[in-house]
């Protein structure tokens, strides 16, 4: 008998499996992604990594490592995306792009701003639901790529719970960019990786009640809408949340905190869903695809450059 995950199920296996991976990543013990986005456990690693950046890198394939791959891939033409058609696009995200394409499922649509690239990903394998990608890649690499996560594409289109997504736009947020888990140079194999680990912690909150692992908790507000009490408080400390930050947040009031929170986000906590185009997107099954420059306004992350308008 399969268990519930939004419009399909787990199998019996497959729900073993994410709750063994979620023991493993909230004791810090990192696992790794193969071809297609399946998430495996480590059983032969000896050693904890020390903090939430650690805890994405250096994720292995059947193909060797995933971070810093260029433009070799191995044979099997089926697999072998076409060279994309602008000069400018093939040169900024065409040898990565092909390399994405060989170990995922990938579509390439150019934008002027950037390239979007829809991906399936299956983290829990064949017993696992499919996840339908949507990632956002701008020429310029001082902004960061954005990327949204659907349980389902088509008529019913259905976005991924809300924890740990950016404000006020709903883009998944898998790493910080201060912490240097993924820049543009580690490719784009090894950013959807990190988006197929990002899956399988938001399935273990949604179905098992806690999201494994080391996390980020930007301020008092933001802690005490997301973070359950066993969970890691976010600080660093390697507490957990009701062993550290839980009783100094609930003393803080209110309006303060929601004040605080506008303060870092510029967006209240409630504000936070897709834009319309990025729905739109998904329930055409990525037949129209938003302006890449009208999306990425919506939001500006703290030391990037703002998006061009073309």
């Amino acid at each position: 008998m399969g268990k519930a995950c939004g419009k399909t199920k787990f199998s019996q296996s497959a729900f073993n499996h994410l709750r063994d991976l979620g023991i493993d990543i909230d004791a810090e013990r990192q696992p790794l992604v193969f071809d297609g986005g399946f998430v495996g456990r480590d059983n032969g690693q000896k050693g904890k990594v020390k903090d939430a950046s650690q805890s994405y890198a250096g994720h292995r394939s059947e193909a060797g490592p995933r971070k810093g791959q260029r433009a070799r891939t191995r044979p099997g033409p089926a697999r072998q995306a076409e060279s994309l058609r602008s000069v400018a696009h093939e040169t900024a995200f065409g040898d990565q792009f092909r390399i994405l394409a060989h170990h995922y499922e990938a579509l390439a649509f150019e934008d002027p701003n950037g390239l979007w690239v829809a991906v399936k990903t299956r983290p829990l394998g064949r017993g696992g639901p499919q996840v339908h990608l949507l990632v956002a890649l701008p020429f310029e690499e001082t902004i960061s790529p954005r990327t949204w996560a659907f349980e389902a594409i088509g008529n019913q289109a259905e976005l991924f719970p809300l924890k740990h997504t950016n404000f006020p736009d709903a883009s998944v947020c898998a790493f910080t960019k201060e912490s240097g888990a993924w820049e543009p140079k580690d490719g784009l194999t090894a950013l959807l990786d990190h988006y197929s680990l990002w899956i399988i912690k938001s399935w273990h909150r949604t179905h098992l009640d806690l999201w494994p692992g080391p996390q980020v908790g930007a301020c008092a507000y933001y802690r005490r809408q997301e973070f359950k009490p066993d969970e890691w408080c976010g600080c660093e400390s390697g507490k957990r949340y009701f062993a550290c930050h839980q009783y100094k947040d609930i003393q803080v009031a209110d309006q303060i905190g929601r004040r605080q929170f506008r303060e870092l986000f510029s967006s209240n906590y409630e504000d936070r869903a897709a834009p319309q185009s990025v729905m739109l997107a998904a329930r055409s099954r990525w037949k129209i695809l938003p302006d890449m420059a009208a999306v990425f306004i919506l939001r500006h992350a703290w030391g990037e450059s703002r998006m061009p308008l073309s």
